[in-house]
């Protein structure tokens, strides 16, 4: 299979999740406990940590953990796919054992600590949190 191929699985499959957490989420919200749907929108990098950093207690912090970690997954998967085209290369060189928890830390330290990047798509500010803790070489 080509890499054009495999990009439309993975968006296919980062599409479908989003959808099936938004069920999910419309069902769980009824009460109107002050988070919305809204919150899983991702229009900007901040919205993202929002979701990725929900408090343990919530009552949604489950549905919050696997969307913020399948988008993670769905990113590094992407990113895998496309830099082993010779047309790219890689952003990111995060050591072997790094897991998608130490990827989350890194992005919401990083757009904490840079405001700057907090209106950024989401996409965009995971791999220039992620480029600045791990760079690649040459």
């Amino acid at each position: 299979m080509n890499i054009k191929g495999w990009t439309g699985i993975v968006g296919v499959a980062v599409l479908t999740a989003g959808w099936l957490v938004s069920g999910q989420l419309r069902a769980e919200t009824a009460s109107n406990d002050g988070y919305t749907l809204e919150d899983f929108r991702l229009r900007t990098a901040a919205d993202l940590v929002d979701v990725c950093t929900l408090e343990e207690s919530h009552p949604h912090y489950e549905t919050a953990r696997g969307f913020c970690y399948g988008f993670f997954e769905g990113a590094a998967n992407y990113h895998d796919t496309i830099s082993a085209s010779p047309s790219y290369r890689k952003i990111v060189c995060a050591p072997t054992e790094t897991t998608r928890t130490d990827a989350v830390e890194v992005f919401a330290t990083y757009v904490r600590s840079n405001p700057q990047y907090a209106s950024e798509a989401p996409i965009d500010a995971i791999f220039r949190a992620l480029g600045a803790k791990w760079p690649c070489e040459g």
